[in-house]
C-alpha cells in the first residue's frame, strides 16, 4: 500500500510540474508574440502585427487589454475601420476599467477622419478628445477638430485649426496633412476668399520655413505684403518677413523691406525695425554700419530692454573688430542692465577685456566680484578660472595653483574644470581616450535593481496591481505605454514605498518606465549631493537603455557617455522633438546633414520622419559627430562646437583664440553655442562622476583637504541642482548670434547640421 501511495503521490507530481511547465512555456511563447507584435506596429507593419497580436488570448493574458488595444490599434492604421470597432467593443465589454480605452477610441476617430466620415468622427472623438498623450495623438487630435470644425469641408475655422496643428506638430504626419489642407486650399482660391490677417499668414508661413519648405514661406510672405493694408499686425508680419530674409542670408532683400515701411510707421515698429536693420547689416558684414545704428538706439529714446540689447549687440561688434577698449567700456556700463542674461555676461567681459588689455591687477578683483553675482557652478567656474589665469599671468603663480587644482577635480565647475586640467600641464581628453574600466559594463542593470527595490516595497493592493503592470510593460519594451500605467500609482503611498520626497517620486516612475525626459523634469530642482551619487543623479542624468544600451560599446569610435551628454543636452532624451530650425531627433540632425552622413555610411538616404527613429538618428548623429572629432585630430571642443554652430564659424572663433580652448569658447559669438557647450561638457563630467567614479577620481583627483584651505578655494557646490543643469534655451534653436554669423555651411543649416 505504501509503494502505490507513492507511485501515486509520484504521478500526481508529475502531472502538476508537466502542466506548470507547459504554462510557462505558454507564457514565454505569448510574450514572444507581444514583444514581436509590438515591433511590427512601431515599424508600420500592421497587417503582420495584427497577426502577431492575434496569437495572444487577451481574457488568459495578464495584459490582455493591451493586446486587445494594440489589434485595434494595427486594425485603424491599416484602415480597417470595422476591424478597429470590434476591438473597442471588446475592450469596452471585457475590460471596462483599462485606461487604454480613450486610446483606441482615439484611433477609432482618427481613421474615421481619415475616411472622411464626420459621423463616425465626432463620435468616438467626443470621448477620447484631452484624454490621450504623446505628440503623435495630440497632432492627430489637432487633426480631427480642424476636420470636424469644418464638417469635413473647408472653412475658416478649419483653416484656422489646420494651421495651429501644422505649426505646432510640423514633423508629425498628422501636422503634414494639415498642411497640405492649408496648401490644397490655397491653390483653389479658397484663403484669399476668407477675412483672414496678416498674422494668419505670418504664421503660415513660419510654419513651412521651420518645415523645410523655404519657397512657399516666401511666396506667402510675398502675398501678404501685397494683400494687406498698413496695420500693426501688417507691420509685425513685415518685421517676421525681414527676419526670414535675414536667416535665409538674402540681407540685401531684409534691409530693402524694412526701409521701404520704416518711413510711415508707427513709433514701435521704428524702434524695432531698427534694431533688426542693425542685426540685418551686421549679417552682411557692415560691422560699423550695425555698431554705430546699435549705439544711436541705445542712446535714443528706445525703451530701457531694448537700449540694452543694443549696446550689448554693439559691444559685441566692437570685440569681433577687436576694439577692446570700446567693448570693455560697453560692457561696463552693462553690469547693471535689467536683463539678467545681459548683466551676467556683461559682468565676466567686462573682467575679462581688462584681462585681454593686460590690466591684470584689475581684472583679478573684477573676476572675484563677478564671482559673486554669478548663478550657478558653471558660472562661478568660470570667473574663477580666469582670475587664476590672470593671477599667474601676473606672476602670482602660488595663488593660481590651488584654484587651477581646485577646479581640476571638480565635477560642477563643467568646461572649467576640463580647462583647469589643461592648464595644470595634464591632456584634457585623456579620460575619454583611455580603455573602460569596466565600471559602466553593466550599467543597464541600474533599472533592474531598482525595479527590484520597487517591487519589494509595502504598496496596497491596487497600487501593486499598477506596479507590476508598469514594470510588465517595461521589460517588453513598451515604455511609453509602461509611463501610463506608472502615472496611475498613488502619489502619498509611492513616497512610503520608495522613500523619495515629492519632488522624487514623479521622476522616479517616469524613469523606471521609460521616460527620461520626464524624470529630468520632475527632479530638476531636487538637490543632489555632489560627493555620493545617489538615485536622483541618475534620473537626473540616465543611461538610456532604449537607444544606448551598453556603454561600453563605441558608436562610430564615440564614447557612449559623450552620446548621452549630447543627446541630453539636445533633447532631453526626446525622441520626437522637432527644432524651431527644424533639427529631428534625439540628436537634433538637420535632414541634409543627416542625408550626407547616411551617404558616408553607405545607408539609405533618411527622410524627416526617419530621423524619429532613435537607433537610426543615434548611429548618424555618432557618425557626424566622429567625423568632426577626427577633423580636429581629437579636440572635442570644437568637434562639439562644430555640431552646433558649424565648422565655418568655428574655424573664425579657433583662430582668432590663437589655439587656446578656454579662450575659444570666450571667442564665440553665438549665445546659444557657448551655452551648448557649457552644457554638454557639464553633462559629460555629471555622467563619468555618477557611473564612471573610479575613472573619474583617477583623471580628475581632488586636492587633499588637510590643513587650512586656500583662500581662492572655491565653496563646495550648493545641494540644490546647478543652474547649469536646467535646460533654459529650447533644444537646438537656430543660433542666437552675438556677431556676424558665417555663411550657411555645407548642408544649409543655421545649426551646422
Amino acid at each position: 500500500m505504501p509503494n502505490r501511495f507513492r507511485v501515486l503521490c509520484a504521478l500526481v507530481s508529475l502531472v502538476l510540474s508537466t502542466n506548470l511547465a507547459v504554462a510557462s512555456s505558454s507564457a514565454r511563447e505569448h510574450d514572444d508574440a507581444f514583444r514581436e507584435g509590438w515591433s511590427l506596429l512601431q515599424k508600420e507593419r500592421y497587417a503582420e502585427a495584427r497577426a502577431a497580436f492575434s496569437k495572444i488570448p487577451p481574457l488568459g493574458y495578464d495584459l490582455g487589454d493591451y493586446v486587445v488595444y494594440f489589434g485595434g490599434e494595427a486594425a485603424a492604421r491599416e484602415g480597417r475601420r470595422t476591424g478597429a470597432g470590434e476591438s473597442l467593443r471588446l475592450l469596452e465589454e471585457k475590460f471596462p476599467g483599462s485606461t487604454l480605452l480613450p486610446y483606441l477610441r482615439h484611433e477609432v476617430a482618427f481613421a474615421a477622419a481619415l475616411d472622411n466620415d464626420v459621423a463616425s468622427a465626432r463620435d468616438s472623438f467626443g470621448l477620447s478628445r484631452g484624454k490621450v498623450s504623446g505628440s503623435r495623438r495630440m497632432a492627430e487630435e489637432g487633426y480631427v477638430a480642424a476636420f470636424l470644425a469644418g464638417e469635413g469641408g473647408a472653412t475658416l475655422e478649419a483653416a484656422t485649426l489646420h494651421l495651429e496643428n501644422f505649426s505646432v506638430y510640423a514633423a508629425r504626419e498628422a501636422g503634414i496633412l494639415s498642411s497640405e489642407r492649408l496648401w490644397t486650399w490655397r491653390a483653389d482660391g479658397l484663403l484669399a476668399g476668407w477675412n483672414l490677417s496678416p498674422g494668419f499668414y505670418a504664421k503660415f508661413a513660419k510654419a513651412a520655413a521651420r518645415a523645410g519648405e523655404v519657397e512657399r514661406a516666401k511666396a506667402l510672405f510675398e502675398e501678404a505684403t501685397r494683400r494687406f493694408p498698413p496695420s500693426g499686425e501688417y507691420f509685425g508680419l513685415i518685421l517676421d518677413y525681414a527676419e526670414f530674409l535675414r536667416k535665409q542670408g538674402e540681407t540685401a532683400a531684409a534691409a530693402a523691406i524694412l526701409e521701404k515701411h520704416l518711413a510711415d510707421a508707427p513709433p514701435a515698429f521704428r524702434s524695432e525695425a531698427r534694431f533688426l536693420r542693425a542685426r540685418v547689416e551686421w549679417k552682411a558684414g557692415r560691422l560699423d554700419e550695425a555698431r554705430r545704428e546699435f549705439l544711436e538706439i541705445a542712446e535714443g529714446d528706445a525703451l530701457p530692454g531694448t537700449a540694452d540689447r543694443a549696446r550689448y549687440f554693439a559691444a559685441w561688434i566692437a570685440e569681433d573688430e577687436e576694439d577692446l577698449v570700446g567693448a570693455t567700456e560697453s560692457f561696463g556700463r552693462l553690469r547693471g542692465a535689467g536683463n539678467d542674461a545681459i548683466r551676467q555676461e556683461a559682468l565676466f567681459r567686462y573682467a575679462y577685456g581688462l584681462y585681454r588689455e593686460g590690466r591684470h591687477d584689475e581684472a583679478i578683483p573684477a573676476f572675484e566680484a563677478g564671482e559673486t553675482g554669478a548663478d550657478g557652478t558653471v558660472e562661478r567656474a568660470r570667473h574663477r578660472y580666469w582670475r587664476a589665469r590672470a593671477l599667474r599671468d601676473a606672476g602670482r603663480g602660488a595663488e593660481a595653483g590651488p584654484i587651477f587644482a581646485d577646479l581640476a577635480g571638480d565635477a560642477f565647475a563643467g568646461i572649467y574644470g576640463l580647462f583647469a586640467v589643461s592648464a595644470r600641464g595634464a591632456k584634457t581628453f585623456r579620460f575619454l581616450d583611455a580603455p573602460s574600466g569596466g565600471e559602466t559594463k553593466a550599467c543597464g542593470e541600474d533599472r533592474v535593481r531598482l525595479w527590484d527595490r520597487i517591487r519589494k516595497a509595502d504598496w496596497a493592493p491596487a497600487d501593486a496591481s499598477i506596479v507590476r503592470r508598469a514594470e510588465r510593460l517595461t521589460l517588453l519594451g513598451v515604455t511609453d505605454y509602461a509611463v501610463l500605467e506608472a502615472e496611475r500609482v498613488d502619489r502619498a503611498a509611492a513616497r512610503k514605498a520608495t522613500g523619495m520626497g515629492d519632488g522624487g517620486v514623479p521622476g522616479l516612475f517616469r524613469y523606471l518606465a521609460g521616460d527620461l525626459k520626464g524624470g529630468i523634469r520632475e527632479t530638476s530642482y531636487v538637490p543632489l549631493d555632489p560627493m555620493h551619487p545617489g538615485l536622483v543623479d541618475r534620473i537626473q542624468y540616465p543611461i538610456a537603455l532604449e537607444f544606448l544600451a551598453d556603454c561600453d560599446q563605441r558608436r562610430s569610435g564615440i564614447d557612449p557617455l559623450v552620446l548621452h551628454a549630447v543627446i541630453r543636452q539636445e533633447s532631453r532624451f526626446q525622441s520626437d522633438i522637432l527644432s524651431s530650425a527644424g533639427a529631428v531627433g534625439l540628436m537634433q540632425l538637420m535632414p541634409r546633414t543627416a542625408a550626407e552622413t547616411a551617404r558616408r555610411e553607405k545607408l539609405p538616404k533618411p527622410h524627416r520622419r526617419d530621423l524619429l527613429r532613435p537607433a537610426l538618428n543615434v548611429r548618424l548623429g555618432a557618425a557626424y559627430l566622429s567625423r568632426l572629432v577626427k577633423g580636429y585630430g581629437g579636440d572635442y571642443f570644437r568637434a562639439v562646437a562644430a555640431y552646433n554652430a558649424g565648422e565655418a564659424a568655428v574655424e573664425r572663433w579657433w583662430k582668432r583664440s590663437n589655439g587656446d580652448p578656454a579662450a575659444f569658447l570666450e571667442r564665440i559669438s553665438y549665445k546659444e553655442t557657448r551655452s551648448y557647450m557649457r552644457h554638454v561638457f557639464f553633462n559629460l563630467l555629471q555622467y563619468y562622476r555618477i557611473y564612471r567614479p573610479e575613472k573619474f577620481a583617477l583623471h580628475f583627483p581632488k586636492p587633499p583637504a588637510t590643513g587650512k584651505p586656500a583662500g581662492d578655494a572655491a565653496p563646495p557646490p550648493p545641494p540644490a541642482a546647478p543652474a547649469d543643469n536646467v535646460l533654459s534655451t529650447p533644444p537646438t534653436p537656430e543660433a542666437d548670434p552675438t556677431g556676424p554669423p558665417p555663411p550657411p555651411p555645407p548642408a544649409g543649416t543655421p545649426g551646422g547640421r
